[in-house]
């Protein structure tokens, strides 16, 4: 995937709803046996609420299919998440047997997120060690509401969103009638891939007043596997961070651009 290079910026109204960054590593069956006490009191300071969920090897999805299952479900081997958020409840650190994950609604620069994640890996490495990882991912949400952008509620989306990733959005015999739209790519970087969902979206939230308003969801998660070396893992997910902001700025136009205030960091 080759994008042009485009300036690194922050913007003033953000439109990052979700970021996640997650380790995958080959089963560590001390972690599903054993609470992460160490692991909790060099974390806790940062992460003090502590809640434990349990997962099945087997997905929900197909155990619903299939009213037999249900009855196998309490034979099938469960795992504990144990999941450690922050006094804000706005960032969210989950361990379990063969993942660490650091997830936050409250993203501001790569920088801060990094800061946050080298300090939680260096504590799970000193004391799990794993012996190498098998999957690195980086997920950004964006969200666009032209209310957050005190845009008219009738704005076209074709002024907004660019015409290489939605040109449906920009036919004068289509736009207008476009209800759906949703489009789901993988692909193939340097290193890497990305799997990129994007579309019109209805949004409904306490921020809103549950009031529901149409918007557009960007969702790119970048991954890389199978085999990643732990010394490996910062120069993967620096460029999953370049790339993923080229990508989101080739994707709208220069007015949502200037819209939302992009201001430089560098």
């Amino acid at each position: 995937m080759k994008l042009p290079d485009y300036q690194r910026v922050i913007y003033k109204h953000t439109p990052l709803i979700e970021v996640v960054g997650q380790l995958r590593f080959p089963t560590i069956l001390k972690i599903n046996n054993q609470e992460p006490f160490e692991f909790q009191e060099r974390i806790r300071f940062d992460y003090p609420i502590y809640k434990q969920s349990q997962s099945m090897d087997i997905p929900p999805e197909i155990a619903s299919l299939v009213p037999q299952i249900g009855s196998l479900v309490s034979q099938v081997s469960q795992y504990t998440t144990y999941n450690f958020i922050s006094e804000n409840s706005k960032w969210q650190l989950s361990l379990n047997r063969d993942n660490l994950t650091l997830s936050t609604v409250e993203y501001k620069r790569y920088e801060d997120f990094k800061e946050k994640f080298i300090k939680i890996i260096n504590v799970f490495e000193e004391i799990y060690n794993p012996s190498f990882y098998v999957r690195l991912g980086l997920r950004y949400k964006d969200l666009i509401l032209r209310s957050k952008l005190k845009m008219e509620e009738d704005k076209p989306w074709s002024a907004l969103i660019s015409p290489q990733i939605a040109s449906e959005l920009h036919s004068s015999e289509l736009s207008g009638s476009i209800r759906t739209l949703v489009k789901n790519l993988e692909i193939e970087l340097e290193v890497g891939k990305v799997n990129f969902n994007h579309g019109l979206v209805i949004s409904q939230g306490p921020s809103q007043g549950n009031i529901q308003e149409p918007g557009y969801l960007f969702d790119a998660d970048f991954f890389v596997e199978p085999k990643i070396n732990k010394g490996e893992i910062w120069n993967v997910f620096d460029n999953f961070n370049r790339t993923g902001g080229k990508l989101f700025r080739w994707s709208i136009t220069d007015e949502l651009h200037v819209a939302m205030e992009p201001q430089s960091i560098e």
